[in-house]
């Protein structure tokens, strides 16, 4: 790869035409145009289309066009970091499914919050949706969610955490279901799970032991709500020892043959980056 010629097309992509991308780069337009024709046959892909008077880039010439300009800023942090500079100018977004449990993500962002150089951190939340066209888009460099994305799409998804699901009761209510579990648990009000993954995995559960549940409520972040309201709810046993120590909730059971999955989603198979491999040291402590 002639990065030169990298350069050459990011800078006439920018521009949108090889007279401004010239006078730019104070190089004469044919040397521009033959280096750029040089990159469409090197990758053997048209980069750039006419579009009127000026040009635009073509759907190859846009995923190009991403690599390039993450090349370009890591080049700016090389010559920052030789320089001296502080890097608190790098930026890092990254997306996190809105129906994860808080005390599971909260290590995983930690972790983000004390990467040396310190980067711009940006976390947006949302729903699966939302963090698939996120990825598609770069606005986000990887994503957290318990539901794995679809490889066609071009996204990848990684375990970062597994284990069974659980359920939980204030002490009171976990000492009586335990005495008769799980025929008990039709005794007492239960929160449904907000996160579709970990609500398609209870309610298979459910289903298989033909149970008759009374339930309260589907909600995000049932934690939240179990002691004021008596009930007993879903989450993933890596909780256990957080739900005690924050909310004084305690393990009921595990349900048999549950499993529940935490993802971290990239565009592609390559992403290398130390905010990545934080969350993935991160995920591993938890396990």
């Amino acid at each position: 790869m002639n990065y030169h010629h990298l350069l050459y097309f990011y800078t006439v992509a920018h521009e949108g035409s090889v007279a401004r991308a010239s006078s730019r780069l104070g190089l004469k337009q044919p040397t521009v145009s033959s280096q750029i024709h040089a990159l469409e046959k090197k990758l053997g892909r048209q980069l750039l289309e006419r579009s009127g008077r000026g040009l635009k880039v073509t759907a190859a010439g846009k995923t190009v066009l991403r690599y390039a300009e993450s090349i370009f800023a890591l080049g700016g942090e090389m010559v920052s970091v030789l320089a001296g500079e502080p890097m608190e100018t790098a930026k890092l977004a990254v997306g996190v499914s809105s129906s994860l449990p808080q005390a599971l993500v909260a290590p995983l962002v930690q972790s983000l919050l004390v990467l040396k150089p310190t980067p711009v951190l940006t976390v947006k939340e949302g729903t699966t949706e939302t963090l698939a066209a996120q990825l598609a888009s770069r606005s986000v460099l990887f994503a957290l969610d318990d539901v794995p994305q679809e490889a066609q799409g071009g996204l990848q998804s990684r375990v970062l955490l597994e284990c069974a699901v659980e359920l939980f009761a204030p002490a009171t209510v976990a000492a009586n279901l335990r005495k008769n579990f799980p025929a008990r648990l039709s005794s007492v009000p239960v929160l449904m799970p907000g996160s579709v993954a970990l609500q398609r995995e209870v309610e298979s559960w459910i289903a298989s032991r033909k149970l008759a549940v009374k339930k309260l409520a589907e909600i995000p972040h049932p934690e939240m709500y179990a002691a004021a309201n008596g009930a007993a709810f879903f989450a993933p046993s890596l909780m256990r020892e957080s739900l005690k120590k924050s909310h004084g909730l305690l393990q009921v059971a595990e349900l048999e043959g549950s499993r529940w999955r935490l993802f971290a989603i990239t565009d592609g198979k390559s992403v290398r980056h130390p905010g990545l491999n934080a969350v993935m040291r991160a995920a591993k402590a938890l396990r």
